[in-house]
């Protein structure tokens, strides 16, 4: 799922229902243009993640809503202790399904496992439900098995996470996220934040959310011990919330954007 697309998924979470012309009033204030985001709209119902009860509006399915909490919840990972467990995934789907397969293991990566081996993902985090609710929803029922345990032989060294998750990738996109924040998102902030018009300070709040969703669905999260003694993560992602909640905080409460940051 593209970061606008989750951004769209957030919004809906949080009101009963949307009309397509106000999410088109809301996202042609950031560049997007009216076909796009209907065309995302039309996305996300196909996937099943929204709903439209009536024509041209739309609601959060329950999937929808079960998507949104699992990927959210990756970044709280850092906070946790690992207990030197592993998720494995493995899969094997003909080549006559490939779309489900290729959908497969874009979930799957999404949601942090990395390749050990051809068709073969793992995690130190458990993921199980998630990964579960894919293999339902993609029909792949006994061509997918998970298992848990640990390494008795070839142990996931920091080296090995490296390559497995592409860190180093991670990295570079983590350093140029700060480069981003300092130069550019941060006098927009200041600007919009002493002008106090609240459509300007929920469009920055929406594009920090759309650059938080991007880094949710890149980074893996993985525990302190297979990370690289220089990552700097956890830093680059703590000052984009702290972003996020400042511009979050300046909007009025009896804004019409107010219920979207409730």
């Amino acid at each position: 799922m593209l970061s606008v697309e989750k951004t769209m998924l957030f919004l809906l979470s949080k009101v009963e229902q949307m009309g397509a012309q106000q999410f088109v009033e809301i996202y042609q204030q950031r560049g997007y243009t009216s076909t796009y985001i209907r065309n995302a709209l039309s996305r996300l119902k196909k996937e099943g993640y929204i709903a439209s009860p009536s024509r041209s509006w739309y609601q959060v399915t329950a999937a929808g809503l079960a998507y949104i909490k699992a990927i959210n919840s990756k970044p709280a990972r850092y906070q946790e202790q690992w207990n030197q467990t592993w998720d494995v995934v493995m899969l094997e789907v003909p080549e006559s399904e490939r779309k489900k397969r290729d959908l497969f293991r874009s979930a799957l990566l999404q949601l942090g496992y990395g390749p050990l081996y051809n068709s073969v993902y793992i995690s130190p985090w458990n993921y199980r439900n998630e990964v579960v609710a894919q293999i339902r929803k993609l029909e792949l029922e006994g061509k997918v098995s998970i298992l848990q345990g640990q390494f008795l032989e070839g142990s996931i060294t920091p080296l090995k996470a490296q390559s497995i998750w592409q860190l180093d990738k991670v990295h570079t996109l983590y350093q140029e996220k700060s480069g981003w924040l300092q130069q550019e998102f941060a006098p927009l902030m200041h600007e919009a934040l002493e002008a106090g018009q609240p459509l300007q300070l929920f469009l920055l709040y929406l594009q920090m959310g759309e650059e938080l969703s991007g880094m949710f669905m890149t980074d893996p999260y993985l525990p302190d011990e297979l990370l690289p003694d220089n990552w700097s993560g956890k830093r680059v992602l703590q000052q984009m919330n702290e972003y996020g909640a400042t511009l979050a905080g300046a909007i009025p409460q009896d804004s019409f954007y107010a219920q979207f940051i409730r």
